[in-house]
């Protein structure tokens, strides 16, 4: 590895090691006002209609996204011996996801703390916005504690001249190895409030990678250090504000169905 790889490297463990986030604190939901229940009244009884289908009309638009995105795997891994086409829809998510810094800084925001995948395809659209080093990415394959635990993580850096990412496990809160070092690529846009698509592919000992509609190569990790957990967006900076904004965010599993409720975890420092 050249020094700017080492130094990039460095870059990200640091910032990423620095983080002590506490546990999530439960939000309060609003309780509802009480509301005025009239007396009945002699009303005219109205004609009998039709009651819309809701559990049936659900499954139509929830195919109905599967089959489109069915459509864009193919487009990017038609030519591939995966099987993504017995795959299902494990979690979507359109509106932005925000995880906001301040200071030398680094956040979290768990994903479905039910949901644990270890053969997968996740897609986000990432905006970054900082005055200085940005590091957006998200946690894969961890074990509970998304803070400490066995895990992989997908980074990628901007630093001026320098658009790079990486595939890395960690441990105990620490940079253990990476599967794919350093990469360079100049799909990345570098720019302040860029918007930048990441598809991230995970079957069995091979990560898949693409950036902006290209792909960046097939990685492989033989050592089997986490087959499974759960999912987390991150970001992390060294100084100023700075912001990683997720939309229009998915996970296809290609692992057997989990039909578990989707929740949230925010953890931050």
């Amino acid at each position: 590895m050249n020094k700017h790889a080492r130094f990039t490297l460095l870059v990200l463990v640091f910032v990423l090691a620095c983080a002590s986030l506490p546990e999530p604190t439960p939000t309060a939901s609003p309780v509802p006002e009480a509301t005025f229940t009239p007396s009945p009244t002699n009303t005219p009884t109205p004609d009998p209609t039709s009651t819309p289908d809701t559990p049936a009309t659900a499954a139509a638009a929830a195919t109905q996204t599967a089959g489109n995105l069915l459509t864009d795997l193919d487009k990017l891994l038609g030519d591939s011996d995966l099987p993504y086409q017995e795959g299902y829809l494990a979690w979507r998510y359109d509106d932005p996801i925000e995880v906001s810094m301040t200071g030398p800084d680094s956040k979290l925001i768990g994903i479905d703390e039910k949901l644990i995948s270890g053969n997968f395809v996740l897609k986000s659209e990432v905006t970054w916005n900082a005055t200085g080093i940005i590091v957006c990415g998200v946690i894969f394959r961890s074990e509970p504690d998304l803070v400490k635990g066995r895990q992989y993580q997908f980074l990628f850096l901007r630093l001026s001249g320098l658009p790079a990412w990486a595939i890395e496990f960690h441990e105990f809160g620490y940079f253990k190895n990476s599967p794919t070092n350093v990469q360079y690529s100049s799909a990345l846009d570098q720019g302040n409030n860029a918007t930048n698509e990441f598809v991230l592919v995970a079957y069995e000992d091979q990560f898949t990678m693409f950036l902006n509609g290209i792909r960046q190569g097939r990685f492989f990790d033989y050592s089997k250090q986490s087959a499974e957990g759960n999912f987390a967006f991150l970001g992390s900076q060294d100084s100023g504000e700075g912001t990683c904004t997720y939309e229009n965010s998915w996970i296809w599993s290609m692992d057997p169905i989990n039909l578990n409720p989707t929740t949230w975890t925010d953890q931050t420092d």
